[in-house]
């Protein structure tokens, strides 16, 4: 059986008679509330009347209005452009990977509110917290902040980075050497010219070892002595006497280990000797002499390797070979900084480039999220659903962080690295003034396309062309090369020695006459020949040290084999980490790209569901969010690419060659 409810006659009648008696106080209190409301509504100070007050300072001398405390160009109510298809740097627009035109467009009704808001008359202090103009440019506060006399920008190339880092960089401005503590690590354009001129151990002072020696001498004597036994001073009893001689010498040390030496010797005595053929004589002699080893010490191998007068445990530093080869381990360990220093470059070029796109994004999110604050104001202001208190102060929180967060991409903090942080730095590295009245922006783009590289030629490329496994050889090769000289320390010393002397006399040194008239013709008639010929040998019976040198010499060769074999497995793996991590880069990139794309068609179909009241404002905001850091870390993922490329090209040690620097030895 069905239930229903009868209404007694009685009540309904009674209810139709009371109705309006109950709506009427209803709707005067409603009234009511409303007027209270729009009354305290208009003596309520805006967020943006609360911010002014708390931007001006104690002294009122040193007033600064709002204008003044966002100059980075904050859009006013009436921006146009919202989208985040580009990124507009001061006067060069660079498009982002993706575009799906205007996200933020929001419908007609919300945009003709909004531009109401931002043009109606409004005497009191809401009007300060309004910017005047959304056509600022990327850094209107340039002269404000750090930078006094920057007004424009300088789009620096890649290879203008270059040219100038060549051009100034006497000294390899590596980010790791702290120059003012430590100046002798520091690394210079001239540290291979120093070790090659060294006039000690460089290649020329090996050279200077097997040079040519002149030597002269020229002495006179005045004697008058007294003898007390005649016989004793030539059958006089008082010697006078004067004596000239002037003696002259060439000496020559070959690479063979032959010492060749040559002397002239030019004699006048004039004396009172009792028998004396002549009162005055001249005496002439020409001697040439000889040595050759013909064990130890011989053999033009060993000598150029050793040099002359070496000794086991002394590592041969003054043998030509030895020395040439030190020169060019120096060249080598130039280049490797050199190599590092680009690397670093590169790093320093990327990074700034990054914070450029970074301070961009984070611009674009701010502007956006000002024009969502703005929306929700208005609404608060003219009663609207959606202008609820706490919405309103959510927005503008939002705001101000993204408005703090452009701040420190612009200037930096202690924890974090901002624009001009990098440009100093990118300047420092090019030896650019700190500063010039141009901000440095990178004017060469993100690396995007793809790039694959062969494993094994790389490997084969890397060893090939690695300064560090060319540096080890070269250490191999003189440990080989000392090796060799400490063997011949082992055979006994056995020097053949020849010697031959002409001799000549006369009364005068040149002329005409009978035999003896001239000694220059007594010389050259060779009457008076003289000559020596002999062999002399030395031996250590247990060669101790020669035993001990080739030992170590043995010991150290095969630690630098050691050490050259696993270089080239480390710079195996070194390849197929920095081809790994560039393969990974890409992969992430393509995500990233993905995923900002995703990110804008999110935050636009927000934008239009929060316009039609379809979602809540939560919704909006933590899309705008998402979007900010899927773009932040899409320019992270653009800069780790870009530098993959460059270390790929730093594995396989080409780098130097492959941005056209060649070193060279001043």
């Amino acid at each position: 059986m069905r239930l229903q409810s009868r209404r007694s006659p009685l009540r309904a009648g009674h209810r139709k008679g009371d109705g309006w008696r109950r709506v009427l106080p209803r709707l005067g209190l409603t009234l009511l509330l409303a007027c209270t409301l729009v009354g305290c509504r208009s003596r309520h100070p805006s967020p943006a009347h609360v911010l002014a007050k708390s931007a001006q300072p104690a002294d009122s001398d040193q007033r600064t209005n709002l204008a003044s405390a966002v100059q980075l160009g904050i859009p006013s109510a009436s921006t146009e452009h919202s989208g985040w298809g580009e990124h507009s740097f001061n006067d060069r627009v660079v498009q982002n990977p993706t575009n799906f035109g205007d996200p933020f467009g929001g419908t007609q009704d919300t945009r003709r509110l909004i531009e109401l808001v931002s043009t109606k008359p409004n005497n009191n202090a809401n009007s300060s917290a309004t910017p005047a103009s959304s056509s600022v440019t990327m850094f209107p506060d340039a002269v404000s902040r750090g930078n006094e006399s920057a007004t424009e920008f300088w789009d620096l190339t890649e290879a203008e980075m270059i040219t100038l880092a060549l051009q100034n960089s006497d000294v390899i401005r590596s980010l790791g050497v702290r120059v003012l503590e430590s100046p002798g690590s520091v690394t210079t354009a001239y540290d291979p010219a120093i070790q090659a001129s060294d006039p000690m151990f460089g290649p020329q002072a090996a050279l200077a070892e097997f040079d040519s020696q002149l030597s002269a001498s020229l002495t006179s004597q005045n004697n008058d002595r007294v003898f007390n036994n005649a016989t004793l001073g030539g059958q006089v009893q008082e010697l006078v006497q004067d004596y000239a001689q002037f003696q002259s010498g060439w000496t020559k040390r070959t690479t063979w280990g032959t010492q060749w030496d040559l002397q002239s010797l030019h004699l006048y005595d004039s004396n009172n000797r009792a028998g004396n053929s002549f009162p005055s004589y001249w005496e002439t002699q020409l001697e040439l002499g000889v040595r050759q080893p013909l064990l130890q010490g011989a053999g033009r191998s060993f000598n150029l390797i050793a040099g002359p007068n070496a000794r086991p445990g002394l590592n041969f530093s003054n043998g030509i070979w030895i020395a040439r080869i030190n020169s060019q381990i120096s060249q080598a360990d130039f280049e490797i900084q050199l190599r590092d220093y680009f690397l670093e470059l590169y790093t320093a070029y990327w990074q700034l480039q990054r914070l450029y796109h970074s301070y961009a994004s984070i611009r674009q999110a701010r502007d956006v999220s000002y024009e969502i604050w703005q929306t929700v104001r208005s609404k608060k202001e003219s009663g609207l659903m959606g202008g609820e208190a706490y919405k309103e102060a959510q927005t503008r929180a939002q705001y101000y962080r993204y408005q703090r967060e452009a701040d420190l991409a612009l200037g930096g903090s202690s924890g974090d690295t901002g624009i001009r942080n990098a440009e100093r730095t990118l300047r420092r590295m090019i030896g650019l003034p700190i500063s010039d009245g141009k901000l440095l922006r990178p004017a060469d783009q993100f690396t995007a396309a793809p790039f694959e590289f062969a494993i094994d030629d790389s490997v084969a490329s890397g060893f090939q062309h690695r300064t560090e496994l060319r540096r080890q050889r070269l250490q191999v090769q003189q440990h080989n090369l000392r090796l060799v000289a400490a063997k011949n320390f082992l055979l006994p010393r056995l020097d053949m020695i020849g010697r031959t002397r002409v001799r000549g006399f006369g009364d005068d040194l040149t002329g005409e006459g009978p035999r003896f008239a001239s000694a220059a013709d007594d010389l050259f008639s060779f009457d008076h020949t003289e000559w020596e010929f002999g062999v002399e040998m030395g031996v250590a019976p247990l060669r101790r040290q020669a035993k001990a040198a080739v030992r170590n010499a043995k010991l150290q060769l095969h630690r630098e084999r050691s050490i050259l074999e696993e270089q080239q497995r480390a710079v195996t793996y070194e390849i197929h980490d920095a081809i790994s991590n560039s393969q990974s880069s890409y992969a992430a990139l393509q995500n990233s790209l993905a995923r900002v794309a995703a990110g804008e068609d999110r935050l636009a179909s927000s934008r239009a569901l929060n316009d039609a009241g379809k979602i809540q404002l939560e919704f909006l905001i933590d899309a705008s969010e998402e979007l900010l850091q899927s773009e932040r870390q899409l320019h992270v993922d653009q800069t780790n690419y870009s530098l993959s490329l460059v270390r790929i090209s730093r594995a396989m040690g080409t780098l130097l060659t492959d941005v056209g620097v060649h070193s060279y030895r001043r």
